[in-house]
């Protein structure tokens, strides 16, 4: 299981414009990649953490909401989360032109369909 998990992100790490990004299960194991050193693994597994808990917040008040956007000086991160808990966290630059919406959109859409 750890293995496939381990394998999507490094892949999702290839897609131009992707700074970091993490998944968070609800045991609260938390699986993070980064392409920089300023993006460290503890750092992320916190920022994981908080989205994560962004998310059980929004789904107990009953908010139709699939995915989430951070808007920080100089980055975007944005989240997903499933059904059965699991939370995804994608890093990017803010004034990013290498990031192509449509490569995000289907980024998303494969971690929803991930199999852990």
């Amino acid at each position: 299981m750890h293995e496939q998990v381990h394998s999507w992100l490094t892949e999702k790490m290839r897609a131009p414009g992707i700074l970091a990004c993490g998944l968070r299960f609800p045991d609260r194991k938390t699986f993070t990649r980064s392409q920089s050193p300023q993006f460290a693994p503890v750092a992320l597994e916190n920022a994981c953490r908080c989205m994560a808990d962004t998310f059980q917040v929004i789904h107990s008040n009953r908010f139709p909401i699939e995915r989430v956007r951070w808007v920080f000086d100089n980055y975007f991160m944005y989240g997903s989360t499933r059904e059965d808990g699991i939370c995804f966290a994608v890093l990017t630059r803010r004034d990013n032109s290498n990031l192509n919406p449509a490569d995000l959109d289907v980024i998303f859409q494969e971690f929803q369909g991930l199999t852990p």
